[in-house]
């Protein structure tokens, strides 16, 4: 049997266009401009949104680095899916129609292509590794097209990741194939950034460690593919370069990567310090080990299978058995494949919970699926290797057969299909509620349809190594059947959703003049300690800015807490570390103040400014998140910032008119900038050095120069003097009521929450939204509260693509709702109370079915409950229910109970 392996045959140039269009064959059901379909959940509900807010704010002429209501106050680092320090997303913004609401189209373009170009690389890798034609073309399509590759397109962000991670492997390996002075360095420095300001640091993690493991096995296995001799200097200085040039990209990276450690992570409380179980997932045994024999049945967060040719290579033991010799290098990416397919399996084996516990930041990722970025990378070489293995020869005892490598395997593979198949079949074995087959419901009929097509392709893979004569025709027949059974297994593989145009540079205009904040809805998880522990203890204050009169000094946060719940008014501020007879005297002051204004006059993302009017010197209070990186001026004089009410800010204001003007400043948002500029300039120098010299040496080094000084003062420049968005905003000051609401400020708790797998979602990501604390915050308008949960003795799951509670999964994997809970708020007034009366505002969620009953207990120690009144609330007219108490009720506790309809909102609750 002839070697596969021919360095003389020549590459025919049609193959490059193939290879660019395949992408648009394979997901045909998503054509951008073609196709209403795209991929469903996360796609279009975070990376695009994301990205068009803080382009919106660049386009206005502010670079942003604060993020205005985003997680209730965010730094930009945040919305790290965004990729606001990507290539990606500035091609993008600037194609025609992206600001008319064809951004998800433009992007899902893009993306199509950069897997074309992600292929084209590896392509020319494996011909450089002396891989014929036909094996190039099949082995770095089944590397690029995948259900991993799918998975990471669902995010958006992380695709670029899975792009970079496979852009980078091309680029180190072929740099040892011919380490060139300019070209090969520049590549690993780009693929690295390109890699880690992809916006998904999950994905950049695993895509690193995978690397880690790549540059390790590469010098050994290469010098085998090329039969040349391993010397281990050699490899040292080749593994001491490529760690220098990944530096270098990653010090480029520093604009995105200083901020998002020390703005985000370092106030995050769900993605760090997490429990260990926190960072598994669900798949089961049986569906990680599908992703080789049906990878339909496997978990999404832990998906790689693709074609058959991968289970091949996992067989490459077999060989032993029958005495062909594999060479070390070979066994040590095989043992490095198996390793990570362990990781996969979490708690499983002790490999995962080894790295969770001993590898940096290890703990802050999950789940622990996502490592499979690594596996295709892994399997491609493994696969190499057994494409051009020389042949050998079996001898039964009557006949004696010559064969490939891969004929034996794909022999093997044939079998153990069937028998899985079988068992399968026999043991019907548990699936995890994110499989494929569950979120897309797949059929008997498709699932045979799919692996049917997979197995035609072994064969057809087996005859073209038995049959040379009809290679050519076999190869055509072996690539239409290996892309058939991938593309129709991607378009079962993920969720699928009808796409919709995202909104125009002009409306978002016109929302910004309705409010700042950012209306992108932020996912589980990005909330920070600040907004945590403010909302364990109290509400965040929904005013963007307003006046105090009673000053109320604390010294520490803790403090203000413990007097906010005990007794808190709406015009009182507690301020950290002020003077108590200053504070005394200011409130004396403002005792009988009447009129009070604050405007909004100015408005971006890093800069607000505001008109107050005040006849008294009082504290002006701005609702963001106190984490020290504003800075305030009244009057042009900067002025000290107070940390008050436990999370907000608040600063001194003189009697009369006055302007108030508040800047977001992050040194390490400025000195990522600085590091990134810095290292593109040394970059600039060095390769302008190597490669030119005399007078063009200088120009060139001097052009690099001053793009690196520009850019650190233009960006510098950018953040507070871009466009006023004109955000309208009115606040007017009210005189103290003669009878106070004694729930304003009260700890509050809502029953019922979900139970089962979204818990963690809805309790510690989706309910900081929707807090039972937004009843009790002051703010009555329309629907500016607490929306109550759905209804109890139904199956409840999350509709991430709308961000809303549905009641009616059809497989029968919700989670049932305790029967004996109603839906409620409950207010805890810290003391026992006379209480004779309770005010409730409530609008309704949708337009219709909105007829609903409010009930009203109260009890001593929540176990005991009397119901004191009721009422039914006319909705439609927006008007508040009072309920007066037939006699006045001594109690600690008030329980609004919602039963009939489940679509309202409680945007008030008042006790008197």
């Amino acid at each position: 049997m002839e070697n596969i392996r021919k360095p003389e045959e020549k590459t025919s140039l049609s193959i490059y266009p193939i290879i660019i269009i395949l992408p648009f064959l394979i997901f045909y059901w998503m054509i951008p401009f073609v196709s209403n379909l795209t991929i469903g959940n996360d796609y279009q509900l975070y990376s695009i949104q994301w990205q068009m807010e803080l382009l919106f704010s660049i386009r206005t002429g502010s670079f942003p680095i604060y993020a205005p209501g985003f997680a209730f106050g965010h730094s930009t680092s945040a919305m790290t899916l965004a990729q606001i320090y990507h290539p990606f997303t500035y091609i993008s913004s600037h194609l025609p129609g992206y600001w008319n609401g064809k951004a998800l189209q433009l992007n899902t373009l893009l993306r199509l292509l950069s897997l074309g170009l992600a292929q084209l690389a590896l392509f020319a890798f494996l011909r450089k590794i002396r891989l014929n034609t036909l094996f190039s073309f099949l082995l770095s399509s089944i590397t690029v097209y995948n259900l991993r590759m799918l998975d990471m397109f669902r995010f958006g962000a992380s695709l670029e990741t899975y792009t970079g991670f496979l852009f980078l492997c091309t680029a180190i390996g072929r740099y040892f194939l011919k380490p060139s002075k300019l070209l090969g360095p520049l590549s690993i420095i780009g693929a690295t950034y390109w890699l880690i300001c992809s916006g998904h640091p999950v994905m950049m993690y695993y895509g690193l460690l995978g690397i880690g493991l790549y540059l390790i096995v590469l010098p050994f296995f290469l010098s085998d593919m090329i039969e040349k001799k391993f010397i281990f200097k050699d490899a040292l200085m080749f593994w001491g370069r490529t760690g220098i040039y990944m530096f270098l990209g990653i010090m480029l990276s520093s604009a995105y990567i200083l901020p998002y450690y020390f703005d985000f992570i370092r106030w995050n409380v769900s993605r760090v310090s997490t429990s260990y179980s926190y960072s598994l997932s669900l798949e089961t045994f049986y569906g990680n080990i599908s992703n080789f024999f049906m990878p339909l049945f496997s978990d999404v967060h832990n998906a790689f299978g693709g074609s058959y040719l991968f289970l091949i290579a996992a067989l490459l033991p077999v060989l032993r058995f029958f005495r062909v010799r594999v060479p070390r290098s070979v066994w040590i990416v095989w043992v490095a494949t198996l390793f990570v397919y362990l990781y996969t399996e979490g708690a499983r084996t002790p490999i995962h919970r080894w790295v969770w516990e001993y590898l940096p930041f290890a703990s802050s990722v999950r789940p622990e699926g996502r490592i499979s970025i690594v596996m295709p990378i892994l399997l491609m070489l493994l696969l190499s290797w057994i494409m051009q293995a020389n042949s050998f020869t079996l001898r039964l005892r009557l006949l004696t057969v010559t064969m490939n490598s891969y004929i034996l395997l794909a022999l093997v593979s044939l079998f153990l299909i069937a028998l899985y198949s079988i068992l399968s079949g026999l043991i019907r074995p548990e699936l995890s509620i994110f499989s494929c087959k569950y979120i897309r419901d797949i059929n008997l009929k498709t699932i045979v349809t799919v692996a049917f097509i997979g197995i035609i392709s072994l064969i057809v893979l087996i005859l073209y190594g038995a049959l040379p004569k009809a290679r050519h025709v076999l190869g055509i027949l072996l690539c239409f059947a290996i892309l058939l059974h991938i593309g129709w297994m991607l378009r079962y593989g993920t969720f699928v959703a009808k796409r919709h145009d995202q909104p125009s540079f002009d409306q978002m205009k016109s929302q910004k003049r309705e409010t700042i904040n950012i209306t992108a809805y932020p996912g589980e998880g990005l909330f920070s300690s600040v907004v945590t522990s403010q909302m364990d203890h109290s509400f965040v204050e929904p005013f963007l800015g307003k006046i105090y009169t009673d000053i109320v000094p604390v010294s520490s946060q803790d403090e203000a807490h413990d007097k906010m719940v005990r007794h808190r008014l709406p015009q009182q501020i507690f301020i950290e570390n002020y003077d108590p007879e200053k504070a005394r005297s200011l409130t004396d002051k403002a005792l009988h103040m009447d009129k009070g204004t604050v405007n909004l006059i100015y408005s971006s993302y890093n800069r607000l400014k505001f008109r107050v009017m005040s006849e008294m010197p009082v504290f002006f209070g701005l609702s963001y998140p106190y984490t020290g990186y504003w800075k305030a001026w009244v009057n042009g004089n900067q002025v000290r910032i107070y940390r008050a009410n436990g999370a907000a800010q608040a600063v001194e204001i003189p009697k009369g008119n006055g302007i108030i003007e508040f800047r977001y400043w992050s040194p390490a948002a400025f000195w990522g900038i600085v590091i990134s500029s810095a290292t593109f300039v040394l970059i600039g120098f060095y390769f302008s050095f190597i490669s030119l010299s005399g007078f063009p040496r200088i120009i060139v080094a001097a052009f690099f120069l001053s793009i690196g000084v520009g850019f650190v003062i233009l960006w510098n420049y950018s953040l507070y003097t871009g466009d006023n968005l004109g955000t309208q905003y009115t606040w007017t000051y009210s005189p103290p009521e003669s009878k106070p609401n004694i729930a304003y400020g009260k700890r509050t708790s809502n029953l019922p929450v979900p139970k089962g797998i979204f818990y963690d979602w809805y309790l510690k990501g989706g309910i900081y939204l929707n807090h039972s604390s937004r009843v009790v915050d002051g703010n009555k308008s329309k629907g500016s509260g607490f929306r109550i949960p759905p209804e109890d003795k139904t199956d409840v799951f999350i509709d991430l693509d709308r961000n809303v509670v549905h009641l009616n999964k059809k497989d029968g994997s919700g989670y049932k709702m305790p029967p004996e809970e109603t839906p409620s708020v409950t207010i805890d007034l810290s003391n026992r109370e006379r209480i004779s009366s309770v005010i409730i505002y409530a609008s309704a969620s949708i337009a219709d079915d909105i007829n609903c009953n409010f009930e009203a207990l109260v009890s001593d120690d929540q176990k005991s409950w009397k119901k004191v009144a009721s009422a039914i609330p006319d909705l439609k007219n927006d008007r508040p229910v009072k309920i007066d108490f037939d006699s006045p009720q001594t109690a600690r506790y008030v329980r609004i109970e919602v039963s009939g309809s489940r679509k309202v909102i409680l945007d008030e609750v008042e006790v008197y």
